[in-house]
């Protein structure tokens, strides 16, 4: 397990892929033609303690920005026709969709493992219109 000193929180292994992702897109953040504009993730991998350079270079960096910037446009789309409607983000991860693509008027769910989640709380917090959940997607539980 990885230990997120500065947080206090542990990852497993495969937790801890979600930090490719936000990565990717601080990386993007700071280009000046960036697919994302999302100065919240640079804020996010600046506050916590990992060697966010191991990733440097990795296809996988552009490869999540780009299905990132896809899932942001899906979900603008919807919130379009239907701008008091519901998302539901499995395996949430650190991502910041609510920041870049939230009307204001829409409800969120972002569910993720426990361990993910606790990471999770130490960078957002729950409001009336956005709820994290600590569970495993296959655990028909966290849909009550």
């Amino acid at each position: 397990m990885t230990e997120h000193t500065e947080h206090g929180v542990r990852l497993g292994t495969v937790q801890e892929t979600l930090l490719i992702p936000l990565y990717g897109r601080a990386v993007d953040n700071r280009k000046p033609d960036a697919i994302l504009r999302d100065t919240r993730a640079e804020e996010i991998v600046a506050s916590i303690d990992y060697d966010f350079a191991r990733f440097d270079g990795l296809p996988s960096l552009t490869g999540a920005v780009l299905g990132t910037a896809l899932f942001d446009r899906w979900v603008a789309e919807f919130l379009t026709e239907h701008p008091s409607g519901t998302v539901v983000e499995l395996g949430t991860g650190l991502d910041t969709r609510y920041e870049r693509v939230g009307n204001g008027r829409a409800r969120w769910f972002e569910l993720d493992l426990p361990d993910v989640i606790d990471l999770r709380r130490s960078f957002f917090t729950d409001t009336p219109r956005r709820t994290t959940i600590a569970a495993s997607v296959t655990d028909p539980a966290w849909a009550s």
